[in-house]
């Protein structure tokens, strides 16, 4: 039986997770994507790890200029020393005195690629970017005449040892596979802009010839200085051994109707209107966690953070001058700003780095703009709920609606996969509107199926008597008939 090939890291750590270890070891491997998705910072990122591990690194450019390289790498802080970077710039008939490789003749690409694999194994490179395939096809009579240059590129690179990346942008009208059937593997970038906010950018691997990936698309980010990968979420592949704690509310009377504590690694759904106290209940069981010594993880798409910050102090028995505690871990998301898969790689470093045993979303229905274009809602939290309940965490999910309970719409569809539900509403009584909770759903035992009554007070929440289903309008929602 063979033995499994070699990985080779990229410098993305996160990127390695997906490739399951890294690049497969002295094979050629394609990055395609449109201009602008990050290949070249990908191929200089792979070749500074390199040079990190006192590997040698060769960067042959067809279309950028070692000037443009270093200003590249420079925007990001890094530096390209040691890094050899060798130019084969098309040049303008004109400027050519005599024969030269880049000749518009029939051998031009033959010879080219001669050159490519004479640079690589005069370097003795381990490393290799090419950049950027597509200067070669443009070179090629047809698709026949470039598939068979390909292969001889790969072979002649694959037996001078080196662990290549050939970068492609994608820029032929009709999309052909030469490419991507002659190498070995296949990443491939894009960028999608949405239609408010900053563009999404995502990666697959299409395909690692004898190597184990994971598949799917998962998101990244091109920041300053670094480039962060978020592997998309596979629940079954998480497990923690925890002991199961629980958490009451400590409201008189809403534990009574709750049945008891909510106990880690179910989850549960708080739906209403805006305003209805949503926020207030699920920070008493912040504070419950809180007291008790566990880290909470608080995710708020909707509240400034200053003013979440002033809640907190109130509900916490904090003074003004008294710092939130430092189990209590608030995050302020700007759904704008951020991909699905960031959001969830968030919650995971809370849950696997910080133990955070209570996760907090407040709310869904701002979490669902984020992901709207794949229609995916119900996918990704099924995953991220199972995934907090193998890793023993209680969440806690805030959902707005005015309307009762339909779960053919989002975000109240979620209330299917929830452990249990509480429903908070208004309700008119005379001249005023009053605000009501009831328990639609525990999953794990009895809950009372009382409307009570419900009032919030600079302490917190009260809970009243029943509602009286003799009112004028009931306990039902404002607006509905």
């Amino acid at each position: 039986m063979s033995e499994p090939l070699s990985r080779v890291a990229t410098g993305v750590p996160e990127l390695d997770a997906v490739l399951r270890g890294g690049m497969l070891r002295n094979r050629i491997h394609l990055i395609e994507g449109r201009p602008g998705t990050g290949k070249t910072t990908l191929g200089l990122r792979y070749l500074m790890h390199g040079i990190e591990k006192g590997e040698t690194c060769l960067y042959v450019t067809l279309s950028e200029t070692s000037q443009e390289l270093h200003a590249t790498a420079t925007n990001h802080g890094w530096s390209l020393a040691g890094i050899r970077i060798e130019e084969l710039l098309p040049l303008p008939p004109e400027s050519h005195q005599g024969q030269t490789i880049l000749l518009p003749t029939d051998n031009e690409l033959s010879a080219l690629v001669d050159r490519i694999a004479d640079l690589v194994a005069e370097a003795g490179a381990d490393h290799v970017v090419i950049d950027s395939m597509v200067e070669i096809r443009l070179l090629a009579r047809d698709s026949a005449h470039y598939r068979r240059q390909i292969i001889e590129l790969r072979q002649r690179l694959s037996s001078a040892g080196a662990t290549v990346l050939l970068l492609d942008d994608l820029t032929s009208d009709g999309r052909e596979f030469e490419l991507q059937s002659a190498v070995h593997g296949v990443l491939t970038l894009e960028q999608i802009e949405r239609s408010f906010g900053a563009a999404r950018r995502r990666m697959r691997v299409i395909k690692m010839r004898g190597g184990d990936f994971q598949s799917g698309w998962h998101d990244y980010a091109i920041l300053t200085g670094e480039i962060l990968v978020f592997p998309s979420l596979i629940a079954q592949e998480h497990h923690r051994d925890e002991p199961e704690i629980q958490a009451l509310s400590h409201i008189d009377g809403f534990d009574q109707m709750f049945g008891g504590p909510m106990c880690t690694g179910s989850s549960t759904m708080l739906i209403g209107p805006s305003g209805v106290g949503k926020s207030t209940l699920a920070l008493q069981y912040a504070l419950s966690m809180v007291q008790a010594g566990h880290y909470v993880g608080y995710f708020t798409f909707d509240e400034d953070e200053s003013t979440l910050r002033s809640r907190i102090v109130g509900h916490m028995g904090l003074d003004e001058q008294t710092r939130q505690p430092r189990n209590f871990l608030l995050n302020r998301v700007n759904p704008s700003r951020i991909s699905p898969g960031e959001f969830i790689w968030n919650v995971r470093r809370l849950v696997e780095d910080q133990n955070a045993r209570l996760i907090i979303i407040d709310s869904i229905n701002s979490y669902l703009d984020v992901i709207r274009e794949e229609k995916s809602l119900l996918l990704q939290m099924n995953e991220l709920f199972s995934y907090l309940a193998n890793m023993n965490v209680m969440s806690i999910i805030i959902g707005a609606h005015s309307a009762g309970l339909d779960t053919s719409k989002e975000p109240d569809a979620l209330s299917i996969i929830t452990d249990n539900i509480i429903s908070l509403r208004y309700f008119e009584r005379g001249n005023a509107v009053h605000k009501a909770v009831c328990v639609l759903k525990k999953r794990h035992g009895p809950h009372s199926h009382e409307i009570r009554a419900l009032r919030l007070t600079d302490d917190g929440v009260e809970i009243g008597p029943p509602v009286d289903p003799g009112d004028s309008s009931g306990a039902m929602p404002l607006g509905q008939s």
